[in-house]
């Protein structure tokens, strides 16, 4: 959790997230689920993502953007919601099966009426320590 004494440099890291071929399907199979359930899309199907010309399926960005976002609000609350911001490139392929850690690190830090401002360098790393996503996060400590 962050306190207006947080340094710059500070590292953290959140949980760690298994992408399982259940949650690709419920993120990315379609509603309502029926006969042709899982929709067939780069997300869920090898051959039509290999058509795309990826060499895999990739799993949504989105999902792995909520993982940092879980990550913000358990260092600044839920405020964060409504104060933070955060711009993300996503910049490698998950496939099923692959293994997230969220990370953050403190760059900067400004002094507010209200509080302190940090402004964090974030992203995803893979079960190999590939990044996936990068970007930055801005949160307010009262």
């Amino acid at each position: 959790i962050m306190t207006k004494d947080t340094q710059e440099g500070y590292e953290v890291s959140g949980n760690l997230k298994t992408v399982t071929e259940e949650r690709v399907y419920a993120f990315s199979g379609g509603f309502p689920k029926g006969p042709d359930w899982p929709k067939k899309n780069i997300h869920t199907d090898l051959e039509f993502a290999q058509n795309c010309g990826l060499p895999t399926r990739a799993a949504s960005g989105a999902m792995f953007e909520g993982y940092l976002t879980e990550l913000m609000i358990n260092l600044f609350g839920e405020n964060w919601l409504t104060e933070g911001k955060m711009s993300l490139t996503f910049i490698g392929i998950v496939d099923p099966g692959d293994i997230l850690l969220p990370r953050a690190i403190v760059r900067s830090r400004q002094a507010e009426n209200s509080g302190v401002r940090f402004v964090m360098d974030v992203w995803c790393e893979n079960q190999h320590g590939n990044k996936v996503v990068v970007g930055t996060a801005t949160g307010l400590v009262r």
